[in-house]
């Protein structure tokens, strides 16, 4: 096991190498930098976020870790998200639905606690695309045989 560990540092190690030599990265490493950029430089942090009035973020439950880390860095108060753990479906590009659904349970607790305005959560409960006699009988389906805890979604 560990010269299996071993041998993936290694190459790891040198493909990091070889991109930074020939100045080829990929969507996953700019965005790093990106990210490390906005950490160490307080100056360019502050001139980011003041440049943006608003930021919308749709289909949020298929944000990843580190997009959600960018959006942090340069947020101000300012973010709408809209999302629906249901349809998340891109785990396979690293996707963290839990982002989501823990932004979602804080939000809710928040705005419940204080009844104030800054975090707001608005429950669109309404199908406005699909017969409903459609959508209960789907989330009839769905109920009995996800949860949390299989699935990662209650469709109660």
């Amino acid at each position: 096991m560990k010269s299996i560990v071993n041998i993936l540092l290694e190459i790891d190690k040198r493909l990091d190498e070889y991109k930074n030599l020939n100045q080829v990265f990929t969507f996953n490493d700019i965005s790093k930098m990106a990210i490390k950029l906005l950490q160490d430089n307080t100056e360019i942090r502050e001139e980011v976020k003041k440049n943006f009035k608003i930021i919308m973020i749709d289909e949020y439950q298929d944000t990843s870790d580190i997009q959600d880390e960018l959006v942090k860095l340069i947020a101000n108060n300012n973010v709408y998200m809209v999302g629906d753990v249901k349809q998340s479906i891109y785990r396979f590009r690293n996707a963290n639905p839990n982002i989501f659904r823990s932004r979602y349970n804080e939000y809710t607790k928040y705005s419940e606690a204080l009844k104030d305005k800054e975090s707001t959560v608005i429950d669109l409960l309404k199908n406005f695309r699909s017969r409903k006699e459609v959508v209960e009988d789907i989330n009839q389906i769905f109920s009995i045989v996800m949860s949390d805890k299989v699935g990662g979604a209650d469709y109660k």
